[in-house]
């Protein structure tokens, strides 16, 4: 997933200790982030990095932001996808 990001995850902390926060609530990289704990598995300080992206994911869905317009999704996606997942996505990544 990682390659997938705009900034990768060991730089995300970085640049939330440096002040550069603006740029990573600009970038997608929370939004690829599918906590998996791998990046907290192998941080040496044992940041929970997962819980790090989720607080960044609230504070821009707080800011009634959403990073997918469910009307924007193809009508084979929505038919064909599980209730309960679409349901869920809709949850994680819409304001």
């Amino acid at each position: 997933m990682a390659d997938l990001m705009d900034i990768p995850p060991h730089k995300v902390i970085r640049y939330l200790q440096i002040g550069l926060g603006e740029k990573v609530l600009r970038s997608n990289t929370m939004w690829f982030c599918a906590a998996c704990f791998t990046c907290e598995s192998r941080c040496p300080k044992s940041v929970d990095l997962s819980r790090v992206m989720e607080a960044l994911r609230a504070v821009i869905l707080r800011e009634g932001k959403s990073f997918v317009d469910p009307c924007s999704l193809p009508v084979e996606v929505l038919g064909g996808a599980p209730q309960q997942g679409l349901v869920s996505g809709f949850r994680k990544y819409t304001g």
